[in-house]
């Protein structure tokens, strides 16, 4: 007996020395140095055959080592591993939840968020980030509750203010989001994100001079975001500084940030000020805008469903206007096929048929093909 219990006690005393061998044998300035010269695989290599994978500090810095090489699922099964050893072990938590927003999983992200603000309650950024995975995840209600919780603790994240603002907005209550803003800009009143909500607040309760005062700002800090400028061409349009509709138009052509309908209240300015050859350009910039070359697609797709549910006028209702918006000329022979095939009407089939033929260009081989046999059918 009292053998095996030397002997038990030597086997104890050999592996509790193995794992101090092997943590010992763990050059972390080696491993950093790899990481500084994005060494990633480097250190990867070096790392592998002597972490403990029950240690959890080298088992972190492999897992992290794998994410930065770019091994995500790799860096994820060290994490998961870290957590079997140590569930409140927030860094696993962290980077976890975070590969799982990349992925666009906010639901299995949020699991772990909601473990990093049990574990760290009065942390405003964790609250934060709980919040915003709520919202991607479609948690309306939860996610206001968590980004309400996360501002609580810090009414100065630019990001937050902006996010709840957006949320009152939402909620029909403006004067909520007006006092949010307001209150980050008594603070701080140089923040593009802040003043991009400003414009849209108060171009919503109608104070117009206001919203061209944060357009003011946010050209001074030469940001060029169409989504509000909008908001503060709109505002000028209405106060009739029509020169203020152009020049916030050719401040954002300069910056290649313009939209359909800033060009449209450009256009709109132009009228007034009796621009009528320039306001025609700037409508027709609209029009090619709007007729986008996917809307050709569009049309023949629901073309090709009405006519497999055997609604045959929707189908050359969608056919005629895809012709009429892009004048390709196979649109008139598939609305004869439809006349031919399905509603046995001869005579209309014949007329596009024969459009189809004058229109031809000779474009596909498909087309050509078409065309040869219409020819031949009508030479009979």
């Amino acid at each position: 007996m009292n053998n095996l219990r030397f002997i038990l006690c030597l086997l104890s005393l050999g592996s509790i020395a193995g794992r101090l061998t092997a943590q010992s044998a763990v050059d972390k300035d080696r491993v950093m140095e790899h990481l500084q010269n994005l060494q990633y695989d480097e250190a990867i290599t070096y790392l592998q055959p002597i972490v403990d994978t029950n240690n959890i500090q080298q088992l972190s810095l492999l897992a992290y080592t794998y994410y930065q090489a770019g091994r995500t699922s790799d860096a994820a099964s060290r994490y998961q591993r870290v957590l079997q050893l140590d569930s409140n072990h927030i860094t696993a938590h962290q980077y976890l939840a975070t590969s799982y927003m990349q992925q666009e999983q906010p639901l299995a992200a949020i699991a772990h968020y909601q473990k990093i603000v049990q574990l760290r309650p009065q942390n405003a950024a964790a609250w934060k980030q709980l919040g915003l995975a709520g919202f991607n995840a479609q948690l309306p209600d939860s996610a206001f509750i968590w980004l309400n919780n996360s501002y609580a603790l810090n009414p100065l994240d630019a990001k937050v203010v902006s996010r709840l603002a957006e949320e009152w907005i939402d909620r029909k209550r403006i004067g909520r989001a007006d006092t949010l803003v307001n209150t980050y800009l008594a603070n701080d009143s140089g923040t593009a994100t802040i003043l991009m909500t400003g414009a849209r607040v108060s171009y919503l309760l109608k104070d117009y001079k206001r919203t061209l005062t944060m357009g003011n700002k946010l050209k001074q800090l030469n940001v060029a975001a169409p989504n509000a400028f909008l908001y503060i061409i709109a505002a000028a349009y209405n106060l009739r500084e029509y020169q203020d509709c152009l020049a916030t138009y050719e401040y954002l052509v300069v910056r290649k940030a313009n939209s359909e309908s800033i060009i449209y209240y450009a256009a709109m300015a132009s009228t007034q000020l009796k621009k009528y050859k320039e306001s025609n350009e700037l409508l027709q910039s609209c029009i090619d805008m709007a007729k986008s070359a996917s809307l050709d697609n569009y049309y023949s797709g629901m073309a090709v469903n009405y006519e497999a549910m055997k609604q045959y006028k929707p189908a050359i209702a969608s056919l005629d206007t895809a012709y009429y918006m892009f004048h390709q000329p196979l649109k008139q022979y598939s609305i004869g096929r439809i006349y031919d095939a399905h509603l046995k009407n001869e005579a209309q089939a014949t007329r596009y048929y024969k459009r189809y033929i004058q229109l031809y260009k000779g474009e596909t081989t498909e087309e050509k093909q078409i065309y040869d046999y219409l020819k031949s059918r009508f030479q009979k």
